[in-house]
Protein backbone atom coordinates (compact mmCIF):
# COMPACT_ATOMS: atom_id res chain seq x y z
CA UNK A 1 0.00 0.00 0.00
CA UNK A 2 2.84 2.37 0.80
CA UNK A 3 4.32 1.81 -2.64
CA UNK A 4 0.98 2.25 -4.44
CA UNK A 5 0.22 5.41 -2.46
CA UNK A 6 3.50 7.03 -3.52
CA UNK A 7 3.07 6.45 -7.25
CA UNK A 8 1.70 8.76 -9.92
CA UNK A 9 -2.05 8.50 -10.43
CA UNK A 10 -2.07 8.62 -14.25
CA UNK A 11 -1.27 4.94 -14.74
CA UNK A 12 -2.44 1.79 -12.95
CA UNK A 13 0.68 0.08 -11.63
CA UNK A 14 1.18 -3.47 -10.42
CA UNK A 15 1.17 -2.25 -6.82
CA UNK A 16 -2.03 -0.25 -7.27
CA UNK A 17 -3.76 -3.21 -8.91
CA UNK A 18 -2.69 -5.43 -6.02
CA UNK A 19 -4.21 -2.99 -3.53
CA UNK A 20 -7.49 -3.00 -5.47
CA UNK A 21 -7.51 -6.80 -5.40
CA UNK A 22 -6.80 -6.92 -1.65
CA UNK A 23 -9.54 -4.39 -0.89
CA UNK A 24 -12.03 -6.32 -3.03
CA UNK A 25 -11.14 -9.63 -1.36
CA UNK A 26 -11.44 -8.10 2.12
CA UNK A 27 -14.79 -6.54 1.15
CA UNK A 28 -16.04 -9.90 -0.10
CA UNK A 29 -14.89 -11.61 3.10
CA UNK A 30 -16.47 -8.94 5.31
CA UNK A 31 -19.75 -9.12 3.35
CA UNK A 32 -20.12 -12.86 2.85
CA UNK A 33 -17.49 -14.59 4.96
CA UNK A 34 -15.88 -15.89 1.75
CA UNK A 35 -13.48 -14.68 -0.89
CA UNK A 36 -12.40 -16.01 -4.24
CA UNK A 37 -8.94 -14.65 -5.10
CA UNK A 38 -8.86 -16.31 -8.53
CA UNK A 39 -12.18 -14.80 -9.53
CA UNK A 40 -11.17 -11.37 -8.21
CA UNK A 41 -7.88 -11.27 -10.10
CA UNK A 42 -9.52 -12.54 -13.29
CA UNK A 43 -12.44 -10.10 -13.20
CA UNK A 44 -10.56 -6.97 -12.15
CA UNK A 45 -7.94 -6.37 -14.82
CA UNK A 46 -6.39 -2.96 -15.38
CA UNK A 47 -3.21 -3.86 -17.21
CA UNK A 48 -1.21 -6.94 -18.17
CA UNK A 49 -0.85 -9.25 -15.18
CA UNK A 50 1.83 -11.63 -14.09
CA UNK A 51 2.41 -13.99 -11.20
CA UNK A 52 4.44 -11.39 -9.31
CA UNK A 53 1.54 -9.08 -8.54
CA UNK A 54 2.17 -9.17 -4.79
CA UNK A 55 5.96 -9.28 -5.01
CA UNK A 56 7.95 -6.51 -3.36
CA UNK A 57 11.61 -6.27 -2.42
CA UNK A 58 12.80 -7.17 1.05
CA UNK A 59 14.21 -3.72 1.68
CA UNK A 60 10.69 -2.27 1.36
CA UNK A 61 9.07 -4.84 3.63
CA UNK A 62 11.74 -5.21 6.30
CA UNK A 63 10.18 -2.70 8.71
CA UNK A 64 6.88 -4.65 8.56
CA UNK A 65 8.69 -7.88 9.40
CA UNK A 66 10.36 -6.63 12.56
CA UNK A 67 7.90 -7.99 15.07
CA UNK A 68 8.03 -10.18 18.17
CA UNK A 69 5.77 -12.73 16.42
CA UNK A 70 8.33 -13.30 13.69
CA UNK A 71 11.27 -13.39 16.08
CA UNK A 72 9.45 -15.88 18.34
CA UNK A 73 6.58 -17.46 16.35
CA UNK A 74 3.38 -18.40 18.18
CA UNK A 75 3.39 -21.83 16.58
CA UNK A 76 6.19 -23.92 18.02
CA UNK A 77 8.50 -25.93 15.81
CA UNK A 78 7.08 -29.15 17.26
CA UNK A 79 3.55 -28.20 16.13
CA UNK A 80 4.45 -28.43 12.44
CA UNK A 81 4.01 -32.21 12.63
CA UNK A 82 0.47 -31.70 13.92
CA UNK A 83 -0.38 -29.16 11.22
CA UNK A 84 1.05 -31.04 8.24
CA UNK A 85 -0.29 -34.55 8.77
CA UNK A 86 -0.21 -37.72 6.73
CA UNK A 87 2.10 -36.62 3.94
CA UNK A 88 0.63 -33.14 3.59
CA UNK A 89 4.12 -31.80 2.94
CA UNK A 90 3.98 -33.58 -0.43
CA UNK A 91 1.23 -31.17 -1.51
CA UNK A 92 3.31 -28.07 -0.85
CA UNK A 93 4.74 -26.04 -3.72
CA UNK A 94 8.48 -26.13 -3.02
CA UNK A 95 9.22 -23.05 -5.10
CA UNK A 96 7.72 -21.02 -2.27
CA UNK A 97 10.12 -20.26 0.54
CA UNK A 98 8.03 -21.51 3.47
CA UNK A 99 6.98 -24.62 1.59
CA UNK A 100 10.58 -25.36 0.68
CA UNK A 101 11.73 -24.98 4.28
CA UNK A 102 9.00 -27.28 5.61
CA UNK A 103 9.58 -29.83 2.90
CA UNK A 104 13.36 -29.89 3.22
CA UNK A 105 13.78 -29.66 7.01
CA UNK A 106 13.73 -33.33 7.91
CA UNK A 107 13.42 -32.93 11.68
CA UNK A 108 10.25 -30.86 11.32
CA UNK A 109 8.21 -33.76 9.97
Amino acid sequence: MDRAKSQAREQMTREMRSVVWIVKMLHDFASTGKMNPGKTTNEIVYAPRNDKAFAISGSRTLHYLESPELARPRIKRSAVKEIVLGGGEKHLSPERRLDAVVQSTFDLL
